[in-house]
């Protein structure tokens, strides 16, 4: 991860508390004038916060001012769609992941 942060591969963006801990953090990889959004999480006792919020538009801010034209995530469920939304994202597509099948 550090040889891509170096690289530029991968942007990391955080919000820290009072004490310097990571309370919130995500990343986008751009690619010429692409990048995905990825990795934004919370710590669970400080969800509902905003967080992941600031954290996506900072990211998205980022990635516009260093010449990104488009900017795509994907949301694991409604809920998490609802916070990407908030920021101006809008649903265009569904994704499915194959995986292997379970040993029953």
């Amino acid at each position: 991860m550090a040889d891509r942060i170096t690289a530029g591969r991968t942007v990391l963006a955080a919000t820290v508390g009072p004490d310097g801990t990571p309370t919130a953090s995500g990343c986008h990889q751009p690619v010429g004038e692409v990048s995905e959004i990825v990795a934004v999480a919370t710590l669970p006792a400080l969800r509902r916060r905003g967080l992941a919020r600031r954290v996506t538009s900072h990211l998205v801010e980022h990635a516009r001012a260093t010449g990104v034209r488009t900017v795509f995530l994907s949301a694991s469920d409604d809920a998490v769609a609802r916070v990407y939304e908030s920021v101006g994202f809008r649903r265009i597509a569904t994704a499915l992941i194959a995986e292997p099948p379970t040993e029953g």
